[in-house]
């Protein structure tokens, strides 16, 4: 995986470590096509522990993005109940690929 990638989205949220509040931030790069054919979007998680930068696969680049979110959402989990996104305690990513809402829907 290329070490810096165009960033086409990122989110912000809040860690609350030790009663301090911490920013933590994901990015999410632009979907390459492999020579094999096979598609993979970069991401990259700061804020939380070591630096996370990987990337997920998929058959096209929407699925490549699609499971980028669904990975990204897996890998902060852990911190779930630790985490806001816009002051609410959710991280707008799905948990699952059946979870298309991100977990707890925000009311506008």
């Amino acid at each position: 995986m290329e070490s810096e990638f165009d960033v086409i989205a990122e989110r912000y949220l809040t860690l609350n470590a030790g009663g301090e509040d911490r920013q933590v931030r994901i990015a999410l790069g632009r979907p390459y096509q492999e020579p094999d054919q096979s598609y993979f979007c970069p991401y990259r998680i700061t804020g939380v522990g070591a630096e996370l930068a990987r990337r997920a696969g998929g058959v096209d680049g929407i699925q490549a993005i699609q499971l980028a979110l669904v990975i990204i959402g897996g890998e902060l989990s852990r911190y779930s109940e630790s985490l806001k996104w816009d002051g609410e305690p959710t991280t707008g990513f799905p948990a699952s690929i059946h979870d298309p809402a991100g977990g707890t829907p925000r009311a506008d």
